[in-house]
């Protein structure tokens, strides 16, 4: 099945910000207690009240960024909303494009792994989660994708962080991913 060129643009710019913004390297659990809400023209979710926000008004994605662990975390964890106009034909079921997405990020990053997929609700939108584990640029990485569309607008929640890393913000990402709403 060939992915549309939107939902390809926002895979591309969630590696390039993913990889750059990265993650720490301690293995404590980090679970946030208290969350404050974003909200721009197209949706509100909610983050942990001490993580930074980063919006970017060239392709209208926003990370939200840790802060550091210690003086020698260089890397904070981040987690990355990016939204797309997707064509009339794009408007059937995310999970219909699952093999599509599987395929693109394989091609960006040679040697991705998929370890699990789910197709998910949140907020009464049906949405799609894809786990991928493998190396880029010889650093173990994994990344937790979540996909979401609303008639012709794409979205994905995701968050990339060392391999070993994503267990201990799990916690955080389902808090954060669960709130996702779709402003009409």
């Amino acid at each position: 099945m060939k992915l549309f060129r939107h939902l390809r643009v926002l895979i591309q710019c969630f590696f390039v910000m993913g990889f750059l913004l990265g993650c720490s390297q301690t293995n404590e659990t980090v679970e946030a207690t208290a969350f404050k809400e974003y909200k721009n023209k197209k949706f509100s979710i909610s983050y942990p009240l001490d993580w930074a926000v980063v919006e970017n008004p060239k392709d209208g994605s926003v990370a939200f960024n840790s802060p550091k662990e210690s003086d020698e975390d260089f890397h904070t964890e981040n987690i990355m909303v990016m939204s797309t106009t997707l064509p009339d034909e794009a408007r059937s079921p995310t999970e219909n494009y699952r093999n599509g997405i599987i395929e693109k990020m394989k091609k960006q990053s040679p040697g991705l792994e998929v370890q699990n997929t789910s197709n998910l609700t949140i907020n009464e939108l049906s949405a799609l989660e894809i786990l991928f584990k493998g190396k880029r640029d010889n650093v173990n990485i994994a990344y937790r994708l979540t996909f979401v569309a609303k008639g012709k607008t794409g979205y994905v929640i995701g968050f990339a962080c060392q391999d070993g890393d994503l267990d201990k913000y799990a916690s955080t990402i389902d808090k954060v991913t669960n709130s996702f709403k779709v402003l009409d």
